[in-house]
């Protein structure tokens, strides 16, 4: 397997404050393998949501980086950790908080709409206004076809000047919209016709560099008035007002070291979207780290060092996971193991994935494999996918370490799966995605539980 990782630097000075102590921990204990036998406690999870869910509520709602939320979310995870015993380090993150200065305005003739309940700016769309007619890309007969405009031939028929239309395609939104820059495109809109009024989220562009053109989400009424618009010439104005600023958040990362250098890493977002209290996407991820974090201090000292990473600024592009990675030197790289990844593991109508990138690095499919065994041992078996590096796992993955992960779902469940896992078909996993409902109802502990099982089971196998 590729790599180990870097010891802690010198641990930051943490001021612990008295409050509520981790619950009790049921002692490790051995497997017929011989490796430690982990013990994920529901009531550690449920307390973490309860922490994460308070939080929220205090501050307006959100725990997104960049505000008052964020940074009460990393001192509670910070302090946690330090009760536990672990070292911990607080790492800022300086990065360009971005928002709406004014909600985003569509019109299609004589049709207005008016953010957030149908649209909103990408983050990191630039603000401006364009008028004119607008141009499907990629898009055949209301759905998305070819390479939906992620690739340069996709924009040999564009007209510059006018507003491209598109929907998904297998490349970042980021891509989409620097092609469609480079075609003379006056704005970009995203389409997104299964989302109704209210669910309307805000896609990243990852990085403002470059970006000069309005660039928006739109939802299924407005989406639909705009396809129209491509046929019939109709004339389309959008427009964007955001604000650009330097913020800073902690990513917070506790360490209990081990007899030998190799390092396992584990780690999962700590920030909610700038939309909602975010408890499933990620809180659910945060407390169960936090539950195998003190399951693993109970069992005495492992062979190897295990590092428990909580990620800023994840929802606006994997920033803070990207960060570390980039500040790592190569010898600190060539130390790491592993990287497991949980985002999203308390999904209501939840499924059972295990990461399975195609571009992951080798080694991979051991975690892969070893974690879809762990959860057949519990009698839960699940299913591996590819999830094209959409989290913090993927900042691993492009320096060569191997990675996996456990996920709970987010789109509506196949009979396939609804019959494997237990769900309802037809049902999104996750209806709150990205929205203000997701909230601490809106977890399924034993979704939380299982997964995280999972992934203590191959902890024990990893650091004993």
């Amino acid at each position: 397997m590729a790599g180990r990782l870097l010891a802690l630097l010198t641990v930051v000075g943490l001021a612990v404050s008295c409050g509520p102590q981790p619950s009790p921990v049921v002692p490790t204990t051995s497997s017929p393998s011989g490796h430690a036998e982990l013990q994920v406690q529901a009531a550690d999870i449920g307390r973490h949501l309860d922490a994460l869910a308070r939080i929220a509520d205090e501050n307006d709602g959100i725990r997104a980086a960049g505000t008052p939320g964020y940074d009460a979310s990393a001192d509670y995870v910070a302090q946690e950790l330090a009760a536990l015993g672990y070292s911990v380090q607080r790492n800022q993150l300086d990065f360009p908080y971005f928002d709406e200065a004014a909600p985003v305005t569509l019109a299609v003739g004589d049709q207005t709409w008016s953010g957030p309940d149908w649209l909103h700016a990408m983050l990191y769309s630039a603000s401006g206004s364009a008028r004119g007619a607008v141009q499907a890309v990629g898009i055949v007969q209301g759905a998305p076809a070819g390479s939906a405009g992620c690739n340069q031939s996709d924009w040999a028929g564009f007209t510059a000047g006018r507003i491209a239309l598109l929907m998904s395609g297998p490349c970042f939104r980021l891509d989409q919209v620097l092609l469609a820059q480079r075609a003379g495109a006056s704005a970009v809109v995203a389409l997104y016709p299964s989302w109704s009024k209210g669910q309307i989220k805000r896609p990243t562009l990852v990085d403002p560099y470059g970006i000069e053109i309005p660039a928006i989400a739109v939802g299924r009424e407005p989406a639909d008035a705009l396809l129209s618009a491509a046929e019939n010439g109709t004339a389309v104005q959008v427009q964007t007002q955001v604000t650009l600023t330097q913020a800073n958040s902690d990513t917070v990362v506790g360490e209990l070291a081990g007899a030998s250098d190799r390092v396992i890493m584990l780690g999962g977002h700590l920030d909610s979207v700038l939309d909602g209290p975010g408890i499933n996407d990620n809180g659910s991820g945060v407390a169960t780290l936090l539950a195998i974090a003190a399951s693993l201090a109970s069992g005495g000292r492992p062979q190897a060092t295990v590092r428990f990473a909580f990620w800023a600024a994840e929802e606006f592009g994997d920033l803070g996971s990207r960060s570390y990675v980039d500040g790592l030197e190569r010898s600190e790289l060539a130390r790491i193991d592993a990287y497991l990844n949980l985002d999203m593991v308390g999904s209501p109508n939840a499924a059972r994935y295990v990461y399975d990138d195609a571009l992951a690095a080798p080694g991979s499919e051991r975690l892969r494999d070893a974690l879809l065994d762990a959860l057949v041992r519990q009698g839960k078996p699940g299913t591996a996918v590819d999830l094209s590096g959409q989290s913090d796992h993927y900042a691993f993955a492009v320096v060569g370490i191997p990675t996996g992960g456990v996920f709970s779902g987010l789109a509506p469940l196949t009979e396939d799966e609804a019959r494997t896992f237990g769900g309802t078909a037809g049902v999104p996993a996750d209806a709150c995605y990205h929205l203000a409902c997701d909230g601490r109802d809106n977890v399924n502990l034993e979704s939380a539980m299982i997964l995280g099982q999972a992934v203590a089971h191959v902890l024990g196998e990893l650091a004993f």
